[in-house]
């Protein structure tokens, strides 16, 4: 465990080629928020592979104003969108698991599954901080929110992520509504034979292997991602399924599943499935819209004394070093520092399930977080608590006229087959009028 930025280190005067530095050891913000506007980067490691921030944690003997006054300098954004006084966040989390880390008030780490990979580091609370990615680098870690974005969107080659059990479970519903519904499905994908350890587990196994299906078959391949958002009448006519499903058992015949006996395997193979995903194997967002994951991004203040975790690059390439805590992140600080101060979403749609989520779980927004919605191609928009606010009665009020006639109980307690459409309808709507 190796700390990524002691705070014991000597202040060392820097030299004449870093005017960021230089305009820090002389105490003036001005100076280091023009060399900004000039096209100065603050990330840039002098000399003694120190950044700006670095430089200004170990300086001493300035007053809290001043500190306070080139820290604002060097975070200030330059978007001519951001409100006055915003400055950016020193760390960075990622995750698809947004309503639950807000629900929960805390990151946490090693919640649901293993990540995989043999050089992962399980079970600890990872952060996207102002260090540099590598020794090698001059810089501290480019494109910041890129790569937490990369990590919001729980995208991986496992059948675990995020984003894969996500679409499995809007599939399972496909599978379940049709057959309720009397539809056919589209038994046209080569027979399956599969191995039955415990004939007493016959429904649990089936859905191991469906998702195990789904998963490689389908998923991987892009053939769910069209059908998510589809009516189901239509979506079980591209899911193709095994055609015959062959069970064998240890020291018992082989049984060949057809027709009607097929149907209930998968029926009863995708409500294991689909009861699972929902009891907290996937996130709660990504079901509500429809088998796509809401990602968000999480901006904090400094987390300080953050441990390194290096990962051997393939090819030759210099290893990565990812910072992380070994304990759980409260969301409103520990003694390390690492306030919650702002919530990226990657759309007003987003923004809408999140809010319609938090209602049915009954979490809300904390007062003074900023929220930054962040479309690609566009400048970021900026809501603060009192037009956040204002967004999210309206968006409440619009779900509850979307709510069916015959609709006996509040929005929260409705199913979530309800839920789903109420949120596509307004994911559909123009969002920006919600916002004057």
């Amino acid at each position: 465990m190796t700390p990524i930025r002691p705070g014991t280190s000597p202040f060392i005067p820097p030299q004449a080629n870093e005017p960021i530095h230089a305009a820090l050891a002389s105490h003036d913000s001005e100076r280091v928020l023009q060399a900004r506007k000039e096209g100065q980067r603050a990330n840039a490691l002098d000399h003694s592979r120190r950044s700006p921030m670095d430089v200004l944690d170990t300086m001493r003997g300035i007053d809290e104003r001043t500190r306070s006054g080139l820290r604002s300098a060097l975070l200030q954004s330059l978007n001519p969108t951001a409100p006055a006084g915003y400055m950016k966040p020193e760390a960075l989390h990622g995750s698809p698991w947004g309503l639950e880390i807000l629900t929960t008030g805390a990151l946490k780490g090693g919640v649901n599954d293993a990540k995989g990979g043999a050089q992962s580091l399980n079970g600890r609370v990872f952060f996207s901080d102002r260090t540099p990615e590598s020794a090698s680098d001059t810089t501290t870690r480019e494109n910041l929110r890129t790569k937490a974005r990369s990590y919001s969107r729980g995208a991986s080659s496992f059948s675990s992520s995020a984003n894969s059990r996500a679409q499995q479970h809007r599939l399972t519903q496909i599978i379940e509504s049709s057959l309720d519904k009397g539809l056919a499905l589209s038994l046209s994908f080569r027979p399956v034979t599969l191995g039955i350890k415990n004939p007493a587990e016959i429904q649990s196994e089936g859905a191991t292997w469906l998702q195990a299906f789904l998963h490689h078959s389908i998923i991987v391949k892009g053939g769910a991602r069209p059908l998510l958002n589809k009516p189901f009448e239509e979506s079980v006519k591209a899911l193709k399924l095994p055609e015959t499903m062959t069970l064998t058992f240890e020291g018992s015949p082989d049984r060949t599943l057809r027709g009607k006996e097929l149907e209930s395997f998968y029926k009863q193979s995708a409500s294991e499935l689909r009861n699972s995903l929902e009891n907290g194997k996937a996130p709660y967002l990504s079901l509500l819209n429809q088998g796509t994951v809401v990602p968000m991004v999480l901006g904090f203040e400094k987390v300080r004394n953050l441990s390194s975790h290096s990962v051997s690059a393939p090819m030759g390439n210099a290893s990565k070093q990812y910072s992380y805590q070994d304990n759980d992140h409260p969301l409103s600080g520990s003694a390390e520092g690492g306030r919650l101060k702002e919530l990226e979403v990657r759309s007003l749609a987003d923004l809408a399930t999140l809010f319609l989520g938090c209602e049915v779980k009954g979490t809300s927004l904390a007062d003074d977080l900023l929220v930054r919605v962040k479309e690609a191609g566009t400048k970021a928009d900026y809501l603060p608590p009192a037009q956040r606010n204002q967004f999210r009665e309206k968006i409440l009020a619009q779900a509850s006229r979307l709510l069916p006639e015959d609709a006996h109980t509040a929005l929260a307690n409705q199913p979530l087959s309800t839920l789903q459409q109420i949120n596509a309808k307004l994911r559909s709507e123009d969002l920006r009028a919600y916002l004057a």
